[in-house]
């Protein structure tokens, strides 16, 4: 039987790579699934039911603690790896994945719509195979990386696709006043290497101008980190719900009259279930570029512009507006899930 090593570190990979290994499974593969310790990710996955490996950790904000977790988890996960003997292996963008893979002769397949994440992408996708991605992302972005055009295959969806297309699996979300309308914010990953060199403070001023926008509303904070939580929390909790626990992302979306995210993953998720959405990230990405240039998202890069758009956002009507504008759009993208397991059972069955 041909075997297939995934593994996935972020609560997204949860979503995308559930109904992957899935996939695979049903197409007579044998699946590993392993991860890390973190935060976020141990709960989504037991909300979502998909059995998990966890070896080692994420580390800290630092580069010297990132790197020492790291290199003990290589070392911790290569026995298990030359034990298991796939043929192919699946990571967004796993340094580690990609070194034992290399190390063993297991062919890596990346799955990445992040050619900003630099330094994660320099050090998982020149050891690559193959590479997977949205489509909306020109080729050319990629050439850094030295990945030929011959080895990138792109699917007609954004990544959320995966997950929104198909049944959600409910989890717990905060209390709500039903009489009121809910703002979720999104904080930004301060861990990433590519946040280096932003607006630290950047977190506090949107969700004081999300604030200064409502009088009256839900006014919920999703935190990433412990450390973060703790001290928004200190900040903000009179004005903010900040759940210690992590929630349902997809099931609190439902609920929202209005997001503002300072990430990618969850912003595009909400663009796409018609959420009226506003992008507060520090950068650019060819995913936003997209869904702005469709009307399913609106940028803010200040203060100002946060309190402007999310007042005007949350005026009566607006969310069945966009809901119309975002069904017809996710409709229209391909679901990249099959896709992508006939080429990864088949470079397994070959190889």
């Amino acid at each position: 039987m041909a075997r297939v090593w995934i593994d996935l570190l972020t609560p997204k990979q949860i979503l995308f790579f559930k109904p992957l290994k899935e996939k695979l499974e049903s197409l007579g593969l044998e699946v590993l699934a392993t991860s890390r310790k973190y935060r976020e990710l141990e709960p989504i996955a037991e909300m979502q039911g998909l059995d998990l490996v966890y070896v080692g950790e994420r580390g800290g904000s630092s580069k010297a603690e990132q790197l020492a977790a790291a290199t003990r988890r290589q070392a911790m996960i290569a026995p298990r790896i030359k034990k298991f003997d796939p043929q192919v292996s699946v990571s967004v963008a796993s340094a580690v994945c990609a070194r034992v893979s290399i190390g063993f002769g297991i062919k890596h397949i990346a799955i990445n719509d992040s050619p900003h994440s630099e330094i994660a992408g320099r050090l998982s996708l020149p050891l690559s195979y193959h590479l997977f991605c949205p489509w909306v992302i020109p080729y050319e972005a990629w050439k850094k990386y030295g990945l030929a055009r011959s080895k990138i295959t792109r699917y007609r969806a954004l990544d959320p696709a995966a997950w929104l297309k198909r049944r959600a699996k409910r989890g717990p979300i905060p209390h709500l006043n039903r009489r009121l309308k809910t703002v979720v914010v999104r904080l930004e990953e301060s861990y990433a290497p590519y946040m280096l060199g932003t607006n630290r403070l950047w977190n506090d001023a949107v969700l004081q101008a999300v604030s200064d926008a409502v009088d009256s509303a839900n006014l919920v904070a999703l935190c990433r980190y412990g450390d973060q939580l703790r001290r928004i929390k200190a900040k903000f909790g009179t004005r903010y719900s900040i759940p210690e626990e992590v929630v349902d992302g997809r099931s609190l979306l439902e609920k929202a009259d209005l997001f503002v995210g300072m990430g990618g993953t969850m912003t595009a998720e909400s663009a796409l279930m018609g959420v009226p959405t506003i992008s507060a990230f520090q950068g650019s990405l060819y995913t936003e570029d997209y869904l702005a240039s469709v009307n399913l998202l609106r940028r803010a890069r200040t203060p100002a512009g946060v309190t402007k758009l999310a007042k005007t956002l949350l005026s009566d009507g607006k969310r069945a507006e966009i809901s119309k504008r975002a069904e017809r759009i996710l409709g229209s993208m391909e679901d990249p899930i099959p896709k992508i397991a006939r080429f990864v059972a088949a470079t397994a069955k070959q190889a």
